[in-house]
């Protein structure tokens, strides 16, 4: 999983840089449905004037191919109401229509177990916006708020054949099992779940978690199982 840092500066008055020590993940959704509205362009915004003079702050934003950070996890963001800021980390996903939020959510689900992992969550303790304000927030998944639990909890379950880990400096991943599909880099060291393999057109690949294939040759990846 491949996290861009791109932080807000710390001279902006909405990083108070406030430490906390989160007990809770909650997930939002950005609400904003406009074409280009990814994961990059919440990066710029939350950095802007208006994010500033709204007082609005979040932690991470997901879209189907990324997933930028805005503050360290140990420090108060501004997107939860008083008590959800001080007790959450906020992720916001992206609903812009010309993404595909399939893979916005399955990218979400990754990155809230690596957060539960990191900073010791329970799953019982993963809520929506709404848990804390009354918000209708994240719109689409409040009504399949159980079953998004549940592809947490399942997201290191059974299906797992095992991890992969990237060993070539660089690497591609393709959003089908198609040697042409190429869509996003992946670098050293990145480690991957692993669902399947198979072959096409002679040559190993894997199936992420994600939905995103890689390939299997050992001089680019390392498999545990």
């Amino acid at each position: 999983m491949n996290i861009i840092q791109d932080l807000i500066p710390t001279s902006n008055s909405n990083r108070p840089g406030t430490s906390i020590d989160p007990t809770f993940i909650t997930v939002h959704e950005t609400a904003n449905t406009s074409n280009g509205a990814n994961a990059e362009s919440h990066a710029r915004y939350v950095k802007g004037a208006d994010a500033q003079n709204r007082q609005v702050s979040w932690h991470y934003t997901v879209d189907d191919t990324e997933i930028y950070q805005h503050l360290p996890t140990n420090e108060i963001g501004w997107h939860a109401g008083a008590t959800g800021n001080r007790q959450s980390v906020g992720i916001e996903l992206c609903v812009n229509s010309d993404g595909n939020f399939t893979a916005t959510r399955a990218r979400g689900i990754e990155l809230v177990r690596s957060l539960m992992n990191q900073l010791n969550v329970p799953l019982s303790r993963v809520v929506s916006h709404q848990h804390w304000t009354g918000k209708n927030c994240p719109a689409n998944l409040l009504s399949v708020w159980d079953s998004f639990i549940n592809e947490i909890a399942n997201s290191e379950g059974s299906d797992s054949i095992g991890t992969v880990r990237v060993l070539a400096s660089e690497l591609w991943v393709y959003n089908q099992p198609d040697w042409n599909a190429r869509h996003q880099i992946v670098r050293r060291d990145e480690v991957f779940t692993v669902v399947r393999e198979l072959f096409v057109n002679g040559s190993k690949m894997y199936e992420l978690r994600s939905g995103l294939f890689i390939t299997a040759n050992t001089q680019f990846v390392q498999f545990n199982s």
